[in-house]
């Protein structure tokens, strides 16, 4: 039977801007997203068209009513999420109300995203953000997948993306986790580096947005004052191959699972159509 058409439409919330160079030539992260997004439709779900609006959480907008939205994207920030300003704390509050009384929208995060929605959902499940001591992680660097996002949604044993972060989100124990919460896999120096709830919330801690120029101009703004070699150390590693577009086709095949509209669809690993 043939996939009836579709649109998938995608509040971005904004939770920075890119660094002067990077912005001159993408725009947003919401611009940078949108992209990679509709490219990724046309892999896996050709009859999919992928719309988006921008949103700036850190001057206060947001959409008139999350069901308005297919899904909600937040972005990465340089800001850290249990930093104590009014924005972080109303992004905080509006995830978890969009997550407990819209069920029909559907959460992604990338990196600062990634731990700001864990923050919110999984607090009670004593879920939190801090400072990791082993300091950066910064470039292109192999996930572990679990075996049990292997299972559901990525049969692979691991996946690379580009990294830039000092922050981690900390479970104290896959068991506290509900049920029908997976973590998506691990590195050496983040044990956390992403969750997936069916139909949902999918985070990724790693930069799927981010290829060897964005990744670098940011590395040059945020270690402006790094030792030199530790700083050239760090752009080498960016520098490398990544799964960008691997990492793309799982969030839309996220985005659109088992929505009733979308025929021919299923979990995040069926076939491209």
């Amino acid at each position: 039977m043939l996939a009836l058409p579709r649109t998938i439409r995608i509040a971005m919330l904004n939770a920075d801007t890119p660094v002067p160079n990077v912005a001159a030539k993408r725009g947003s992260y919401g611009n940078i997203f949108h992209d990679l997004l509709v490219a990724a439709a046309s892999r896996v779900a050709p009859h999919i068209t992928i719309e988006s609006e921008d949103f700036d959480v850190v001057r206060g907008e947001y959409p008139r009513s999350p069901s308005d939205f297919d899904n909600i994207l937040v972005t990465g920030s340089a800001s850290s999420s249990y930093d104590d300003n009014q924005w972080i704390h109303k992004l905080d509050a509006y995830l978890l109300d969009v997550y407990q009384n819209f069920p029909q929208v559907r959460l992604f995060g990338s990196c600062f995203g990634h731990q700001i929605i864990c923050q919110s959902i999984l607090r009670d499940c004593g879920a939190y953000v801090a400072k990791n001591p082993q300091g950066w992680e910064i470039g292109v660097h192999e996930i572990k997948v679990s075996p049990a996002y292997r299972k559901a949604c990525y049969d692979q044993p691991s996946l690379r993306l580009q990294f830039i972060h000092s922050d981690n989100v900390n479970i104290p124990s896959p068991e506290n986790l509900p049920s029908s919460w997976i973590t998506m896999g691990s590195t050496d120096e983040c044990a956390v580096q992403g969750v997936y709830e069916p139909g949902r919330v999918l985070t990724f801690q790693g930069h799927f947005e981010f290829d060897r120029f964005i990744n670098s101009e940011t590395l040059k703004t945020f270690g402006a004052k790094w030792n030199a070699e530790i700083l050239q150390s760090a752009l080498d590693n960016t520098d490398r191959e990544d799964d960008s577009e691997v990492a793309a086709d799982m969030v839309v095949r996220f985005m659109v699972e088992g929505r009733q509209a979308v025929e021919g669809i299923g979990g995040l690993m069926t076939p491209p159509l």
